[in-house]
């Protein structure tokens, strides 16, 4: 299951292998299996949490009982950094998907390995700073942009970046769930996207035909110059 992950790159892939070993070294392992409770929205615990093996979906329940994926992180992806800098409480829960293995770094455990590996603070700055200023374009989309705009940006995040095509492999329910919409709405906007020839529908599956055509329908109607990522 691939969701929004707004394209920022993992923790580990920005730092040197040495720098890389040494976070791992300096944290605790801990394992969940599939649908554990890793932390729950409001938890004041503060500490890093580096994903080894698994996926860990990060979300919130929704009104109607079910759970609103916000993201989905793989190894070498990281969260908690806002409790670790911030000093401040989870927003989200965080839910393991299938065997998940966790790597817990506690502030004093991350306070000494970053003493001696300062790449690892600005390799987290980094990742940190283009996940705000996604969530920021993410954000201004939501008020300022029709759903059917809404959904082929999404589209093209959650896809894999390859050239010519990209399949996102997710129900209608959890893309509507990530655009705060219904089911119904977001049929709607991909039967017309489909119609179009730019996508497909399948079960659990949304093929993007052709990259570059559904990246060009998208210019047209947000009138701005293509964003970094979707490309």
């Amino acid at each position: 299951m691939r969701l929004l992950d707004f394209d920022t790159p993992s923790l580990t892939s920005l730092l040197p292998e040495d720098a890389a070993a040494a976070l791992r070294r300096a944290a605790t392992m801990m394992v969940y299996g599939d649908g554990a409770l890793i932390y729950s929205r409001g938890d004041a615990h503060p500490g890093l949490s580096l994903v080894r093996t698994g996926a860990v979906q990060i979300g919130n329940p929704g009104i109607d009982g079910s759970f609103v994926v916000t993201s989905v992180l793989g190894p070498g992806q990281c969260f908690g950094e806002m409790t670790l800098f911030g000093q401040l409480p989870r927003t989200h829960d965080s839910v393991a998907v299938g065997q998940t293995v966790i790597d817990q770094l506690s502030p004093a455990a991350y306070a000494a390995v970053s003493a001696v590996h300062p790449a690892i603070n600005q390799a987290i700055l980094g990742m940190m700073a283009r996940r705000i200023h996604a969530l920021l374009e993410f954000s201004d989309d939501l008020r300022r942009l029709p759903l059917i705009v809404q959904l082929a940006k999404t589209l093209l995040r959650m896809a894999p970046g390859a050239a010519r095509g990209g399949e996102v492999l997710a129900k209608q329910e959890a893309i509507a769930a990530t655009l705060g919409v219904s089911r119904v709405a977001i049929g709607t906007a991909l039967a017309t996207l489909e119609g179009q020839g730019l996508i497909q529908r399948g079960y659990g599956r949304v093929t993007i035909r052709d990259r570059n055509a559904l990246q060009q329908w998208l210019a047209q109607r947000t009138m701005l110059a293509p964003i970094d990522g979707l490309a």
